[in-house]
């Protein structure tokens, strides 16, 4: 019996102990961003945690090595490898998870040890480890045709993100690959805000600009259907003082209007350059495009205007009564359950979201941008995940009937993109989005239908294969480096994919 309580009371003290070193362990690790529960054996995913010295005299800090965990330092405050930390210092550490080398998974850690001298081995008799609850709990899934590409041309396909990254200095990218019946690859890579350094994540939600005008769009070619509007309609009917006024719905849909890009207009760049935040009018935005001469007349040429889709977006409040987001958010995002996609009407951000960036370094912070300025031509925002699901139905017709859509794709028409046409020989030439192909609402590229972005820290591209049914969405938060990076990241895809 008094064995029995010495035992009970000796139990009850290391319990204590134990307790207590769990609640200021040497080392505390706890987690900012976790691994996901599950990753398929190709994948790589990342986490990070904030690792405190909590000792009285400085340290020099590691990991303990862990096949298919690896350190991944990423800007100030990172934790590097090895690392120091005074009294009560913190750093941030950076975690990369390499599915194919962690087995079965990973149930435990990271750990965190006292290094050997200025050298990355760990003493392993002078470690930490996070709370349970803060634990890597990640199980590694095999790889099934819905799940996995081939591993080669995974490796192959991160190679070139990998690439451009370095190449532009992109804070951060997401991109996704989808070939039924062959797989899919989710690629994360960097960080969606510089000076956190939280790494960026395929939930993270993005601007995505001009992919704004193929729902616009597709809002007109609705109402079309409905005997609302009609392609032959010209835009002064609705619109009586504006240049060029004898072009159709058909011509603003496909860009051969001709109706001056507002984008362009020098007075009005600097006066958002002034005020990223000013509230704008529809109407304010064509009066500027208005004070410039058109480009060429009405349907003899192809020239990318945002102006042709923000009087669309007018058009469609004007017949249907509605504001176009409600619109547009009623005909696709709600039958689409596009649950992660918005036309907001502020420029607050959904939760969570990588902060957009402007070139050249120091980058500038340009997350917060009023989407009254792009409007119904590129206020929208969304995911990768929502992306690929628009993408998949703008590609496939899906809202619209077979008719209707068989006219969206014979509105296809070759263009020339660099430079954009423009009868004034005095206006400086500029550069167009890059396509094969444009139509209502929609690009083609390489035989792959979709559109791109490009807009105050974002890029974006989202493209679907008629014939395979692929779909590839690239998403980055870098804007102003003086080319198309998803375009250019897309070509070098496709040509593996095609």
């Amino acid at each position: 019996m008094f064995k029995f309580q010495r035992n009970a009371v000796i139990a009850s003290l290391l319990f204590g102990i134990s307790w207590v070193a769990n609640a200021m362990p040497t080392y505390s690790i706890e987690a900012v961003s976790r691994a996901p529960f599950q990753l398929s054996q190709d994948a790589i995913a990342s986490a990070q945690y904030k690792v405190t010295n909590n000792e009285r005299t400085a340290r020099i800090l590691t990991l303990a090595r862990v096949p298919g965990l690896l350190t991944k330092v990423s800007g100030v405050g990172a934790c590097q490898d090895p690392f120091i930390l005074g009294p009560g210092e913190s750093c941030l550490l950076g975690l990369e998870l390499i599915a194919s080398q962690l087995g079965g998974g990973i149930h435990d850690g990271p750990v965190v040890c006292k290094a050997r001298g200025f050298s990355n081995i760990p003493d392993l008799n002078s470690c930490s480890r996070p709370l349970p609850n803060d634990s890597l709990q990640v199980a590694v899934v095999p790889c099934t045709t819905t799940t996995c590409l081939n591993f080669a041309l995974s490796e192959q396909l991160r190679a070139i993100a990998k690439r451009y990254e370095r190449q532009f200095g992109i804070p951060g990218l997401v991109a996704g690959v989808w070939i039924p019946g062959q797989g899919q690859l989710i690629i994360e890579d960097g960080v969606a805000d510089i000076n956190t350094n939280r790494f960026i994540s395929a939930s993270d939600h993005f601007r995505i600009g001009s992919i704004t005008k193929s729902f616009t769009v597709t809002v007109i070619l609705k109402l079309i259907e409905e005997s609302i509007l009609s392609f032959t309609t010209p835009v002064n009917v609705y619109l009586p003082t504006v240049e060029n006024g004898t072009a159709t719905i058909a011509q603003l849909a496909n860009m051969r209007s001709g109706i001056f890009n507002y984008s362009e207009d020098a007075a009005l760049a600097q006066e958002l350059a002034a005020n990223l935040l000013r509230k704008w009018l529809p109407q304010e935005l064509v009066d500027a495009a208005d004070s410039n001469l058109p480009y060429f007349p009405p349907d003899s040429n192809w020239h990318y205007s945002n102006t042709n889709t923000v009087i669309l977006g007018m058009i469609i409040q004007q017949v249907t009564g509605n504001f176009v987001g409600n619109e547009i958010f009623n005909r696709i995002l709600q039958p689409l359950a596009l649950n992660q996609t918005s036309y907001p009407l502020t420029a607050a951000m959904p939760e969570p979201f990588a902060r957009g960036y402007a070139a050249p370094p120091p980058y500038e912070d340009v997350t917060l941008v009023d989407p009254s300025f792009p409007a119904a031509a590129g206020a929208m925002v969304s995911t990768l995940a929502d992306l690929k699901i628009w993408a998949e139905a703008l590609g496939q017709g899906r809202l619209l009937s077979p008719a209707m859509f068989g006219q969206q794709l014979n509105s296809l028409m070759p263009i020339v993109f660099a430079p954009c046409p423009d009868d004034d020989p005095l206006r400086p030439k500029t550069i167009c989005p890059e396509y094969d192909r444009y139509g209502y609402g929609m690009g083609q590229l390489r035989g792959w239908l979709g559109h791109t972005a490009d807009y105050f820290g974002y890029q974006a591209l989202m493209m679907y294969q008629p014939v395979s049914g692929a779909v590839v969405v690239i998403l980055i938060n870098l804007s102003g480096t003086g080319t198309h990076i998803p375009t250019d990241m897309f070509l070098e895809f496709a040509a593996l994919l095609n």
